[in-house]
């Protein structure tokens, strides 16, 4: 194996969005921030609790499962765009009592309201050292 094949690592395609453990059999998972205090999550993180206004936040991890709270498909393919049309805009209300904004690529239009969803993680590119850039996407839970 090369040099080159061994130091390739998958990585969020935006930092601060959700974590890629190195470690074998470790999952990703959304990165949230919940407060010290009252015990609230928010995504994205924050450095106020909304709820409580202390300044006691810590990062954690959230299970990205939880209910399609609202979406929108969207017709129009926007330039440059990592997605192409049809594909959803969703919010999901997570287990843990926070919101977190998602994109649905698969059968946008099977989508309801109150449905179990799921975060998934997939490939989009390789960046210039070969490393590949992995999105955060939405799908309903299969039963």
């Amino acid at each position: 194996m090369s040099e080159a094949t061994t130091a390739k690592k998958k990585l969020p395609i935006r930092r601060g969005r959700f974590v890629m453990p190195e470690e074998p059999g470790t999952k990703p998972y959304l990165i949230a921030s919940r407060c010290g205090n009252c015990g609230k999550y928010f995504i994205p993180p924050r450095v106020v609790c909304l709820n409580c206004g202390k300044l006691e936040m810590e990062p954690a991890g959230v299970s990205g499962r939880g209910k399609l709270y609202t979406y929108t498909v969207v017709w129009q393919q926007l330039p440059n765009a990592l997605v192409k049309v049809p594909y959803s805009i969703v919010i999901v209300a997570l287990e843990e009592g926070c919101q977190v904004h998602g994109v649905v690529t698969e059968d946008p239009q099977s989508l309801e309201i109150g449905m179990d969803m799921e975060v998934y993680y997939e490939k989009a590119m390789e960046d210039d050292e070969g490393n590949e850039l992995y999105v955060d996407k939405f799908r309903p839970v299969q039963k």
